[in-house]
């Protein structure tokens, strides 16, 4: 029980880094630079939808975490939650290997950085699943 908590805490604070940092990519790319000013709403849906997902995979963090640092927690819950972890930062590697992020060639390695931390992400709730799994067959 203990390996899969490390494993879950480690996942959710990975995940609500990221959705933290998610914050801040318009700012930190200039997306405002580079927007048609004639097209305001899609230019609003641009930054609305980072928004939403910044917001959404925070709450899922956190959320997780709560039920991991709850003395009644549920299990269920937990398992849920990994689950739906999992199928996002899976989804996410193999996203970003089969459409990669376009970048300028000297930040080539960040494309390869972003793809190590899902497919790390990854790793850390199918390894918490099988404990779990491990445990409730035992």
């Amino acid at each position: 029980m203990k390996h899969k908590k490390s494993l879950l805490k480690l996942g959710a604070i990975q995940t609500m880094l990221m959705a933290i940092y998610h914050f801040f990519i318009p700012i930190q790319f200039q997306w405002r630079e580079y927007l048609d000013e004639g097209i305001p709403t899609i230019n609003w849906a641009l930054f609305t939808i980072n928004n939403y997902f910044s917001f959404i995979l925070l709450v899922l963090g956190f959320s997780l975490m709560y039920h991991l640092t709850n003395k009644h927690h549920n299990s269920e819950v937990l398992k849920t939650l990994s689950w739906i972890l999992l199928l996002f930062w899976g989804f996410n590697t193999v996203y970003q290997i089969v459409e990669p992020m376009p970048l300028p060639a000297r930040l080539g390695w960040l494309s390869w950085t972003l793809v190590g931390i899902s497919a790390l992400n990854s790793g850390l709730f199918v390894l918490a699943l099988l404990v779990s799994r491990k445990e409730h067959s035992v």
